[in-house]
């Protein structure tokens, strides 16, 4: 028998879990199901188990706490709603993980999984430094990689590598595409300033959002300032201020 623990802060979650487990694993026994990182790590100080279903958003704060408070040697898959980014790191370090809503074949995976790391005898996870990890990644910002669009009555998508320009024109915002395409989109210039990734896009001036793919030549222009020739054309002059143009042309040369 295989003694097992849930830490999961929904109940209704932590419910379900426990079916799941008894439904594909009968050799499995849940031996409690708690809720925090203080209640797990008095339990864990008491108690040894074989398996431990951690969820890593706890009702006290953050799961990887735990590996503050006490030693854990048993063996741990995670219960995330964490992004790609960060699953990445369980990925990484061969990490057992579910990302919600679990499904049972996922679930079944993961137990098979444990079993197979059980019999090869893997060696012991740094969960401190992978805690480190997921942490560092949590911090990096996400930008948006596609567009939701109108097109001829239907919707589409356009993915933001795709995306030459961005201009605001007769109280509109536009995209326009590598290939010429132009799509009004429900957007304001401020808003994608925070969603467009600054490596990519450079917010020219109030009209204009440029990608740095888009851009043939920048022309010196009166008073220190720049005009820029895109591609496509637009029939819109895209000026570049002196107070911006330093930024514009560091930015150009990274």
């Amino acid at each position: 028998m295989i003694n097992v623990l849930i830490v999961e802060d929904e109940m209704p979650s932590a419910r379900k879990l426990r079916a799941m487990i008894e439904n594909i694993a009968p050799d499995f026994n849940i031996v409690q199901i708690l809720d925090s990182v203080e209640s797990t790590a008095s339990f864990l100080s008491k108690n040894k188990v074989d398996l431990i279903f951690l969820d890593i958003h706890l009702a006290d704060g953050n799961s990887f706490m735990l590996f503050d408070k006490i030693n854990i040697e048993s063996p741990i898959i995670f219960t995330t709603a964490y992004d790609q980014y960060a699953i990445q790191a369980f990925e990484h370090n061969s990490i057992g993980y579910l990302l919600k809503p679990i499904g049972q074949d996922k679930l079944s995976h993961a137990i098979d999984k444990f079993r197979q790391n059980q019999q090869n005898n893997s060696t012991a996870i740094d969960y401190n430094l992978l805690g480190k990890m997921i942490a560092q990644q949590q911090m990096q910002p996400e930008y948006r990689e596609r567009f939701l669009v109108h097109f001829r009555g239907k919707l589409k998508t356009v993915a933001i590598n795709e995306v030459a320009y961005i201009f605001a024109e007769n109280r509109g915002v536009f995209l326009c595409t590598n290939d010429g395409r132009i799509y009004d989109i429900n957007l304001t210039l401020e808003q994608l300033n925070d969603e467009l990734n600054p490596r990519h896009f450079f917010r020219a001036n109030r009209k204009f959002i440029v990608n740095i793919m888009s851009i043939v030549e920048a022309h010196l222009y009166s008073k220190s300032k720049l005009k820029l020739e895109l591609n496509p054309p637009t029939d819109n002059e895209v000026i570049i201020s002196s107070e911006k143009a330093s930024k514009f042309k560091k930015w150009l040369a990274k």
